[in-house]
Order: C-alpha cells, then structure tokens, then sequence
C-alpha cells in the first residue's frame, strides 16, 4: 500500500482558515471605506463626528455631502477609523517646546503640512489691500520670502499666555516702514477670515497672536480683537502655482502647522 500523503485539516484548523480569509476581506473593504472617506475629505467634507480631519477647501454638493456622511457613519462602525490616527495625532512626534523668540533675531516663517509644506508666509504686489496693507500669502519662491521680527504684545489672555507681534520691513514709494500680520474684517465662505499685513502702529488687538506648540511645529492663533481664537491656516490656492493665501480658521484640528528658521 501506498503512503498517504495527504493531511486531514481538523474542524478548528478550517475555522482559523476561515477566519483568516474573512478579516482578509474585512481589511480590503476597510481599505476601499478609507479611501473613500480620504477623497471626501480632499473634495472638502466636514465630518460630523470624527475629529482631527483636514477638509480641502472645496464645495460640494447636497447629494455628495450625504454620501460622504454615510461613508463616514460606516468607516468609523467597521473600521475603528479616526483622523487622529492616520496624521499621527499627538503620538506622532514630540510637542514642541514654548516658542521665545530671541531679541533681535530675524526669522522666516514656514509651512511644515500639506499641503504646500516648505511654503513661507509672504506677500505679493498684486495681493494689496489698500495704500497700507495687504492680503497675506505662502510662496515656494524663496526669493520672495519676509524677514520676521516678534515682540511680545500686549494681550487679555496675558496672564495665561503670552501673545506676539509679527513684523516686518517693506520699502513703500519712499521709504522703508514697518507692516504687522493683522486680520481682515472680511470672511470667506466658508467662514474662514482673511490675514493681511497692515502698516504699523495699527489696533493692538488686531495684531496680537499666540504661538502654540503642537507636534512638529507651531500653530499661530489670534489672540484677542477681530477674529479671536482663530488658528492661521493656508490651504486655499492663488492663481500663482506654488502660493496659497493664508487665513484664519476657527476649526483648530485644521490649523497649519508652522515653524521659525532664523535667517542669518
């Protein structure tokens, strides 16, 4: 007789077989809802429930709205998904130390997120406002970019934190004068409000930021005045590639990430 070469499976073996191939498919259909979900965030879906998603700036539909809502509703019943973990959240590296800028010093001011990461906040000719200010921007041109001084400011919120003012140098038709970052009275549609740069001496409160520590970097949020809490954000694109006006955004989770490179 001959050797029997084949190995009988065992009613337990089958059922971990079973089981492999079952959350096999769970996970690839996780994948597919995931992704989903991703591409409703990008096309600018505001989540309901989960928190810490970075929505684009886009407009969507009534009928896409919903469909992202139900995808979302799904995602986090069958997949345990959160925002917090796909960006890392607070696990995702080290909280920055308080910001003290040294006196003197000259700084550059640049996006450490997507998008437009490596990005520094700038302004261009075409982006004025009036005779004394204009709207504030992100560029990739570092020929373009604005030498930073920060001071502190005087604020409400003085004995719980410590509040900044960043200004910089820019020479009009006939002479060099200081302009600060201030707030815009204007609000998009969204309700996002605009960032300018204003000559300075200006309102105090309107110039007046708290630069926060976060992971990887800094967030800058307006401290009192117009716009109060809001969080500096730069996410909608200018028709210049590579540029995107910066804003300030009320939703915190979709605050931009910055960081202070001393120029030398």
């Amino acid at each position: 007789s001959g050797i029997n070469t084949e190995w009988p499976l065992r009613p337990g073996f089958v059922s971990v077989i079973c089981g492999l191939v079952a959350l096999t498919a769970a996970n690839k259909k996780c994948d597919s809802l995931e992704k989903k979900f991703k591409d409703c965030l990008s096309k600018g879906f505001k989540p309901k429930k989960l928190e810490g998603c970075k929505s684009g700036d886009g407009k969507m539909e009534k009928k896409d709205v919903k469909k992202c809502a139900k995808v979302e509703k799904v995602v986090i019943k069958k997949c345990d998904f959160s925002c917090d973990d796909e960006d890392g959240g607070e696990d995702g590296g080290d909280v920055r130390e308080p910001f003290v800028p040294a006196a003197g010093s000259h700084y550059l001011v640049k996006k450490m997120d997507a998008p437009g990461a490596g990005q520094v906040l700038s302004i261009s000719l075409i982006d004025r406002r009036n005779i004394i200010s204009y709207f504030l921007s992100t560029t990739v041109h570092t020929s373009k970019r604005i030498s930073w001084t920060i001071e502190k400011a005087a604020c409400s919120c003085q004995n719980e934190c410590t509040c900044y003012k960043l200004v910089f140098r820019k020479k009009t038709c006939c002479c060099y004068r200081n302009f600060a970052m201030s707030v815009h009275s204007d609000t998009r549609d969204n309700g996002d409000g605009r960032v300018i740069v204003h000559r300075t001496p200006h309102k105090p409160e309107d110039e007046s930021w708290v630069i926060e520590p976060a992971v990887n970097g800094y967030k800058l949020k307006k401290a009192q005045g117009r716009h109060e809490g809001k969080y500096l954000v730069a996410r909608v694109n200018r028709k210049e590639p590579g540029t995107m006006f910066a804003d300030v955004t009320a939703d915190s989770s979709a605050a931009s990430i910055w960081n202070f490179e001393t120029i030398a």
